[in-house]
């Protein structure tokens, strides 16, 4: 019985809650992400899963516009802000450039991609 891990005592011990909020509620007093245990940017998750959390609710709620004055979009902010003045300095490799497209012929149309929505006819 020596192998078993010590059952972790402290003020959630005794909540009737289930283990994952436990879990959610001990990440949270020690400021880290409640999803996967990264240090909280601010609030209760990290960057990434702020971020992933803003664009489920957009898809869930159906909205098209973003709010670019929300927290998500400003940390993201200071963070490519950071990794653009790191790069600049030289402490960061650069990915590499991306080749252009390929230009296209004067005078032709562009085509029209991909299917047409359901319940259109051709005519």
């Amino acid at each position: 019985m020596d192998d078993m891990r010590k059952r972790i005592v402290d003020e959630f011990t005794k909540l009737r809650v289930s283990r994952q909020r436990k879990y959610q509620l001990r990440m949270k007093r020690d400021r880290c992400c409640t999803e996967c245990g990264e240090p909280a940017v601010q609030g209760s998750r990290c960057l990434k899963h702020l971020v992933k959390a803003r664009e489920r609710q957009r898809k869930k709620r159906g909205l098209k516009r973003r709010y670019h004055g929300t927290l998500s979009y400003r940390l993201e902010a200071v963070v490519r802000q950071k990794k653009k003045t790191a790069a600049q300095r030289g402490e960061i490799a650069q990915k590499p450039a991306l080749r252009p497209a390929p230009a296209r012929r004067a005078g032709l149309p562009r085509r029209a991609g991909g299917r047409r929505p359901p319940g259109r006819n051709k005519g």
